[in-house]
């Protein structure tokens, strides 16, 4: 099902940017901490830690273990996916509207009449006005309702890990990088297909009752640091039943992130890679393609205990 899929994009996407408006109300707990799967790449003068992360917490929920908390304080420079300084509040907002509203053709027009009347009933739901929903291309409807059952949950964008390590390093003093920006991201999603968008909004509205739960399995997972586990719900799933949006969403851009990665290692120091948790898993991982560069000197391992 694409159900784990739009969950793990929704929240890569839409909390990122949508959080931006409240980045600094939200103080996570580092008390009670999980040990999330933790790697290390080494050379004879650097290191790159490399930290899955959830996008979703709810509030005050650790971000992360010692060996995390440990790494993020040895670290002179943090990446993060994208920028998320809360100054660029606007821009990103503006990007939603030029990459997910279609003024032209409404929602309405590019989906059944039995659709359309659920997706009213949805929005009525979580107490979002139609006249929202009609201007949005149907890949921002599916984020959007695959989204806000999380939230009503209780799971909060402000909340997610990789915020709170955003948070902590800036006001550390440490070095900020970012792999990608926001209209990059936004982008992998409009430059779908229209068919395969409408899809994607069918399958949102379709689990719209399950994504709370479904997520609560896959932050278990990421807990216990049990990549196998992320693995097979996450990346398998994806490469099998929709394997142009793994290619565009995992496998295109971890080998993007592995040669800035690989221009890293040539220089000296360390630094600290915090990335959603689909891309530290399965056969295209960050590490595996680090791995089949083969650069001599270089070594890989993982930090913390596997739970298998």
């Amino acid at each position: 099902m694409m159900r784990k899929l739009l969950i793990a994009a929704a929240a890569g996407a839409l909390a990122l940017v949508s959080g931006c408006a409240t980045a600094q109300q939200t103080t996570p707990s580092i008390a009670a901490a999980p040990e999330p799967a933790l790697w290390v790449v080494r050379d004879a003068d650097s290191k790159i830690y490399l930290y899955g992360t959830i996008h979703l917490r709810k509030a005050g929920a650790s971000w992360g273990g010692p060996a995390a908390e440990r790494a993020l304080g040895e670290a002179q420079e943090v990446w993060t996916e994208i920028e998320m300084d809360p100054a660029r509040e606007g821009e990103m907002q503006g990007l939603v509207v030029k990459y997910g509203i279609d003024t032209a053709r409404p929602l309405s027009s590019k989906v059944s009449p039995e659709r359309w009347t659920q997706i009213q009933t949805a929005a009525a739901g979580f107490g979002m006005p139609t006249a929202n929903i009609e201007p949005m291309k149907p890949w921002l409807a599916s984020l959007t309702f695959s989204i806000l059952p999380m939230m009503k949950a209780g799971y909060d964008p402000n909340a997610g890990v990789d915020r709170a390590i955003d948070r902590l390093s800036r006001a550390g003093g440490k070095t900020m990088r970012a792999f990608e920006t926001a209209e990059q991201q936004l982008q992998f999603f409009s430059t779908f297909s229209e068919t395969a968008q409408v899809q994607m909004l069918y399958q949102a509205l379709d689990d719209i009752n399950e994504g709370a739960a479904t997520l609560a399995a896959l932050e278990a997972a990421w807990e216990k640091g049990d990549d196998r586990a992320l693995a097979n719900e996450m990346v398998a799933e994806m490469q099998r039943e929709y394997p142009e949006l793994y290619d565009v969403l995992l496998k295109r851009r971890n080998a993007a992130w592995t040669d800035t990665l690989v221009k890293e290692l040539q220089g000296s120091g360390v630094d600290f890679v915090a990335v959603g948790a689909a891309h530290l898993v399965g056969p295209d991982s960050v590490q595996a393609m680090l791995q089949a560069r083969n650069i001599s000197g270089v070594t890989i391992e993982r930090v913390t205990r596997a739970p298998y």
